[in-house]
């Protein structure tokens, strides 16, 4: 376990109406022995990884394979961002894409209309009925993108929803250069977690490779202010308190921290920040084509500390046409399924239609 580790869960003090998470309660996992390629090696970090998405469904990964520097300047691009005036910022609003790509401003987020449609059973716990209400905005702000379309995409000629252009900010050069960079490193550590995920559920290490050919990874860069500790804060605090609803989520948060998880007895754990580390949490949709055998976990952002806080998730969706059922491996006499198979572009479309000022829902 890294020293920085123990440093950040013994100090400093965690917040009021939450306590530091321990290594046992949110595993480490080394990935330096996946280098060597040896096979014994990679199956016990998959195992590691498999526990622990079935016990909390989060864990942080160190000595990964994506660069240092590359982290690094994320981050700088990230505070350049944010750094612009809000007209500047407004230039890319995410309200004027059908994608949800674009930057969206603090405290912003769908208009209070109910969106009609078939919930999807076992998806989002919150949501439980026809009518879907959009949720209390965000205290933050974001910017999110995607992979850039090739001119003759077919989806995008198609009209297929969550399929177009990033919107870009106009006068911040090497901006689009180098967030574009980092997500394509992340489309990569993303097909390695896959691999590792299907090895721990007893299938092939390709298996989740066929429907990532052309996946919804997006990539969203984060900017928290700080509060004073509030009843805010306990309702839901910067972030409110939700599950993710994709594949699974690789996040990088900087030194100030604030990402809190809740464990299966109601605690909030705080996650330690480590240096250059990834957290991964899986989603619904993966707890969904587990059957249930990995966790999506209630988590939220709490900015506690008196200091902005920049985070960078990478959200690992799979195709938009992708559909969704249980493994295999997941199934037998004593654990049949759970739910109904799903689209998995058509459960993302619900939940962003009900977060973000953008296309609706499906119908």
């Amino acid at each position: 376990m890294s020293s920085n580790v123990t440093e950040a869960a013994s100090g400093p003090a965690a917040p009021a109406f939450a306590r530091w998470a321990t290594p046992n309660e949110l595993p480490v996992i080394d990935f330096a022995p996946l280098a060597g390629g040896n096979a014994s090696a990679i199956e016990a970090v998959a195992r590691e990884v498999d526990a622990a998405c079935r016990e909390i469904g989060f864990l942080t990964v160190v000595n990964h394979p994506v660069p240092a520097a590359q982290i690094k300047d994320i981050f700088h691009q990230a505070a350049r961002f944010f750094a612009l005036p809000e007209a500047e910022k407004m230039k890319s609003w995410m309200g004027n894409s059908r994608n949800f790509r674009g930057f969206l401003p603090m405290d912003q987020g769908a208009d209070q209309r109910n969106f009609a449609g078939a919930a999807v059973p076992g998806f989002q716990q919150h949501i439980t009925g026809e009518k879907l209400k959009a949720r209390k905005p965000n205290r933050n702000e974001a910017f999110q993108v995607a992979a850039e379309p090739a001119p003759d995409d077919a989806d995008v000629g198609a009209g297929t929803p969550l399929h177009g252009p990033n919107q870009w900010p106009a006068d911040l050069p090497g901006f689009k250069e180098a967030v574009l960079g980092y997500h394509t490193t992340m489309v990569g550590f993303a097909g390695l977690m896959a691999s590792l995920f299907a090895r721990g559920l007893g299938m092939p290490a390709d298996y989740f490779a066929q429907f990532y050919k052309k996946p919804l990874i997006q990539l969203r860069l984060l900017h928290y202010l700080p509060h004073k500790e509030d009843i805010d804060a306990l309702e839901g605090g910067d972030s409110r308190a939700h599950c993710d609803a994709g594949g699974f989520t690789m996040l990088q948060q900087d030194d100030v921290g604030g990402l809190e998880i809740k464990s299966r007895s109601g605690e909030w754990l705080v996650v330690p920040p480590v240096e250059n580390s990834f957290v991964i949490n899986i989603g619904d949709s993966m707890k969904m084509w587990t059957n249930h055998r990995y966790a999506s976990t209630l988590h939220r952002v709490v900015n506690r500390y008196g200091r902005e806080r920049f985070s960078v998730g990478v959200f690992a969706n799979p195709d938009y046409h992708t559909i969704i059922r249980p493994l295999p491996t997941c199934v037998d006499a004593d654990n049949p399924p759970k739910f109904d198979e799903m689209k998995s572009g058509e459960a993302l479309r619900f939940l962003y239609s009900r977060v973000w000022p953008s296309a609706p829902a499906p119908n």
